[in-house]
């Protein structure tokens, strides 16, 4: 029976050896010791490089449409205010050229009118002088003068 408990004690220590020579090392650990002290650089995210997402991204413009410029493939660097991507727009941009053809030609048509009621005002002085030296009747000048107010009516 004692023989049995040494054999057990030898076994024991020889396996306790074993584990102990062939465990995992530890992990080095450097430590530094923090100190009140100036800052030298500072670091920010400027939003610029390229984009490594954990799982996955995409672009996705708020309209959708037909993609007409593609700027940047996988893996690209990307800066501040690049263009990644353009969409067919040729319909609304045709769109906008119409609408601001329109406008001009507003404007010419109120700086027209603007000119008529002007000559129209011109025309209804001209009638009061000759209504003065009694050469027009009076309904001429009347017609002259709300001829004018209408013009200028139009124009405002």
């Amino acid at each position: 029976m004692r023989r049995i408990i040494i054999i057990l004690m030898i076994t024991a220590g020889l396996g306790t050896a074993f584990w102990w020579f062939n465990r995992p090392k530890p992990i080095s650990v450097s430590l530094i010791s923090v100190e009140v002290g100036k800052v030298e650089a500072s670091v920010s995210n400027t939003r610029a490089g390229s984009v490594e997402a954990c799982l996955r991204t995409r672009l996705s413009p708020i309209s959708g449409g037909r993609i007409a410029y593609l700027g940047v493939k996988k893996g690209d660097s990307v800066k501040k205010g690049q263009v990644l991507l353009r969409l067919w727009n040729n319909d609304q941009q045709a769109q906008s050229r119409l609408a601001q053809t329109q406008v001009n030609s507003s404007q010419k048509r109120i700086a027209e009118v603007c000119a008529i009621a002007d000559n129209a005002q011109r025309e209804a002085e001209r009638m009061a002088k000759l209504r003065a030296k009694n050469f027009i009747s009076q309904g001429g000048e009347e017609k002259a003068r709300y001829e004018a107010t209408s013009r200028q009516a139009a124009c405002d």
